[in-house]
């Protein structure tokens, strides 16, 4: 395979034949392409696009490789294990590969890092993310840009690629995505990023198998077989020389005060680091401290009950639980589960129905959530949200990242965005063998935007020397002069108010209106980031200053109804 994979003269005999054409496999040849996210799809994707020929990549990712990505995600290794995905994907399809040029940045894709010049170097973005946020981001900045996206995704059978040209077609943000009541949640950012309590149920979940139940490869928590109880007790056993009564009594606290403690306190605290260098919007975390867990520790058998936690979750309005009494729960369910674990010797399996295991995922994901400033759910609200794990599939991963590079190619070919196809992958059990009519991807016409759709429709493309042009100029110059829009507010995604006109528009109205009058943008760092801005009329519009030195102010509106 690797003499196959170094001889270059080779890889565009596929392309060539496919589309007749010479110019296809030069267009390819100069073609250069951003790939956000490199987890299961983005490495196949990154994987086709090189034997494609395509030769100049650039990687976009802030994730670490953990040992539940190794089952899916082909180009990494177990040694590979905590380090950054975009440099070790870079290194091996280098290997792979040895025509194609590679560059990687380890960053959030909505850094300030990467302005919108940035964006308008590549001739496409295909993105592989799994983070809705992001996504809409990439959407947006993409529509800035004026170029074509390619978004992908996968859950467990099911996956899509849809290509994007906003304006022009569909795009990311036209169709709302509510978060459903059964849907299933991804397990790609739980260990090291949650941004949902979705996502800190399931991290308690998991951590509930990697000490009671089945340790599987496909636990983002897998890696910490050593914290399973049935290796504490045996490492206790061969430690201790103390009476069997002594041990039995000691025994409980010392597990507790051992998980508790890595689970935490060591691994937040390693979170905390980790993302120092990476230009995260991430505020400290909130890590329970060592004197927490030692009160915790006192009392807890007499101060809770399993019939009180009972009639705490069939009640759907109880309070959501304090950090502290999210400890002492944690504490008193954790003994409850070493000392059953201990009757049977054997696995134990999570139920939602069961008071104890149930109260436990409740009080793990609380404190999991109050360390990432999340807010947290009651038991009731945990029991509806579990059990909707759904396990990402390589397979899916590798239709799908061969579907979207073939898209690519037809784009590249000449064919408009808009005439291209969505390809969704949906797969059921059926009996074998399979009809021969039987289609599992299906395409289906791109749509074209919908009307109410600010992203498709409402864009205001700014121009200007971010360190010379005030605030007050981009304003009243830009806004009301060239655009003749008469601004009520705009603002920035943070919630920090740029501008706010009174009502009886005389004056500004904001927290610190003489800055506006003064202060440049780049001295509020406003530029290279999407701004709102909401006209008297009541229409919303969104906003990108994009910095260019001594260039004067030029305002417009891209997409215009």
């Amino acid at each position: 395979m690797d003499n196959e994979c170094q001889d270059k003269n080779n890889i565009y005999e596929g392309i060539q034949k496919c589309f007749g054409s010479l110019q296809v496999v030069e267009t390819v040849r100069q073609s250069k392409i951003l790939l956000v996210g490199v987890g299961g799809v983005g490495s196949e994707v990154l994987k086709n696009l090189a034997f494609s020929g395509f030769v100049n990549i650039h990687l976009v990712d802030l994730d670490t490789i953990s040992v539940s990505n190794l089952n899916r995600q082909f180009l990494f290794r177990s040694e590979d294990v905590g380090k950054w995905k975009a440099i070790v994907a870079k290194e091996r399809i280098e290997k792979l590969c040895p025509w194609s040029q590679v560059s990687a940045s380890v960053d959030n894709i909505r850094s300030r890092k990467f302005p919108l010049e940035f964006f308008k170097q590549f001739v496409a973005v295909i993105c592989a993310l799994d983070n809705h946020k992001a996504r809409l981001y990439v959407n947006e900045v993409c529509a800035f840009a004026q170029i074509p996206m390619f978004e992908t995704g996968s859950t467990g059978y099911q996956g899509q690629v849809i290509p994007i040209l906003a304006g022009s077609t569909e795009c990311y943000s036209c169709e709302p995505k509510p978060q459903q009541q059964n849907e299933q949640i991804p397990v790609c950012t739980i260990r090291h990023r949650p941004e949902t309590v979705e996502h800190c149920i399931v991290w308690a979940m998991y951590l509930f198998d990697v000490l009671f139940g089945n340790l599987e490869d496909s636990n983002p928590l897998s890696d910490e077989k050593d914290y399973k109880i049935s290796y504490l007790a045996s490492d206790s056993v061969s430690n201790s020389e103390t009476k069997k009564t002594d041990l039995d009594e000691d025994w409980e606290n010392m597990t507790c005060k051992r998980i508790f403690h890595k689970f935490f306190i060591e691994d937040l605290q390693s979170i905390q680091e980790l993302k120092k260098d990476t230009f995260l919007s991430l505020s400290t975390l909130k890590i329970p401290s060592k004197e927490q867990l030692n009160n915790c520790l006192l009392n807890v058998q007499q101060k809770y009950s399993i019939e009180e936690l009972k009639k705490e979750e069939q009640n759907p309005h109880q309070s959501v639980w304090t950090s502290e009494k999210a400890c002492e729960v944690f504490i008193f369910c954790l003994k409850q589960l070493l000392r059953k674990w201990k009757e049977s010797q054997s696995i134990l399996m999570f139920d939602e129905n069961d008071t104890i295991s149930l109260a436990f995922v409740t009080a793990a994901s609380t404190l999991r959530a109050e360390a990432f400033g999340i807010v947290p759910k009651n038991s009731f609200d945990v029991r509806g949200a579990a059990g909707r794990i759904i396990p990402a599939l390589s397979t899916t991963n590798a239709v799908i990242g061969g579907v979207v590079v073939f898209q690519l190619l037809r784009f590249l070919s000449g064919s408009p965005v808009k005439d291209l196809y969505n390809a969704r992958l949906s797969q059921v059990p059926r009996p074998r063998p399979r009809h021969q009519d039987e289609a599992i991807i299906s395409p289906e016409v791109i749509r074209s935007p919908v009307e109410e759709c600010i992203i498709c429709h409402r864009l205001i493309l700014v121009s200007c020397d971010a360190t010379k042009v005030t605030v007050m100029q981009f304003i009243e110059d830009g806004l009301k002069g060239q655009l003749k829009l008469d601004p009520f507010s705009v603002a920035t995604d943070s919630g920090f108010i740029i501008y706010e006109a009174e009502q009886d528009d005389q004056a500004i109205s904001t927290a610190s209106s003489s800055k506006i009058d003064t202060q440049t943008i780049a001295q509020l760092q406003l530029e290279e980031q999407p701004l709102s801005v909401l006209d008297d009329s009541g229409v919303n519009y969104r906003a990108w200053i994009k910095h260019q030195c001594d260039v004067a102010l030029t305002t417009e509106l891209i997409f215009r109804e």
